[in-house]
């Protein structure tokens, strides 16, 4: 498992270091001081598990664990506190203890996983996937969003510039190596199968996809207690298509 450990007291940090290097020997263990500094490292890498402090100057726990659910909803988290009348504040974050953890490592760490709730992410083998062109991954994001339906290089790149689609040639080419870019990462790790082109049209193959948002349309348990209100929430249109929590719910099949 991947571990990061956050408490702003150097004491109590090498502590916890201490304890958890004996109880999880070979797994990778990152600390930080800071809860901004935990922030940005769970927007750069997966973590399985994260154990931090209730109280930190810059950003209390409790924030701290809804901030990284929003960005990450499948990490879990674990509150070190002494101060027990936190405690039901804190399961309501869904919040875990490292015995019992609410999203145990599974096989969704090897292969390609898409997380929809919170921000889009894609992870392969556990890491975040980074493009070398930003709109390659929203490309990405509003195919899966179409769970399969085709949809015409037209209207791909009236979502990718907001509307503003023109017959210029630069952006007709601009268009072209973004789908080449794509297509090119996912034949690298032998996924092509999961994504469809022909002639001006394009599509995803959700049945080989693992997706929280796939699972939860699917009524996966596990998958509907990660959806908190949040949708793809980087991205205008996926705000203006699901504007209220009740949107996706009803998407679902399930009411508030």
């Amino acid at each position: 498992m991947k571990i990061l450990l956050v408490d702003d007291e150097a004491g109590a940090l090498r502590d916890l270091l201490r304890v958890m290097e004996k109880a999880a020997p070979g797994d990778e263990i990152v600390t930080a001081r800071e809860s901004k500094a935990a922030l940005s490292l769970c927007g750069e890498q997966r973590f399985d598990a994260v154990f931090l402090d209730i109280k930190m100057p810059d950003m209390d726990g409790l924030t701290l664990t809804s901030e990284i659910k929003r960005i990450c909803p499948m990490t879990n988290i674990i509150i070190v506190t002494a101060y027990p009348n936190f405690a039901l504040d804190a399961l309501r974050l869904y919040v875990s203890d490292f015995l019992n953890l609410r999203h145990p490592v599974s096989d969704t760490r090897k292969g390609l996983y898409v997380q929809c709730f919170g921000h889009f992410e894609l992870f392969y083998d556990g890491q975040p996937v980074r493009f070398r062109r930003a709109k390659v991954k929203e490309l990405f994001a509003y195919l899966i969003d179409r769970r399969g339906a085709s949809v015409t290089n037209m209207q791909l790149r009236a979502i990718l510039w907001m509307d503003e689609v023109s017959e210029d040639e630069k952006q007709r080419k601009y268009f072209a190596q973004l789908i080449h870019e794509l297509q090119n990462w996912l034949e690298e790790r032998e996924l092509s199968d999961i994504f469809i082109h022909r002639r001006d049209s394009y599509a995803v193959a959700p049945e080989k996809i693992a997706c929280d948002y796939y699972r939860a349309l699917a009524h996966d348990a596990r998958a509907l207690s990660m959806y908190q209100g949040e949708y793809m929430c980087q991205y205008e249109w996926a705000a203006y298509r699901d504007m209220t929590n009740e949107g996706l719910l009803n998407k679902i099949g399930i009411m508030p």
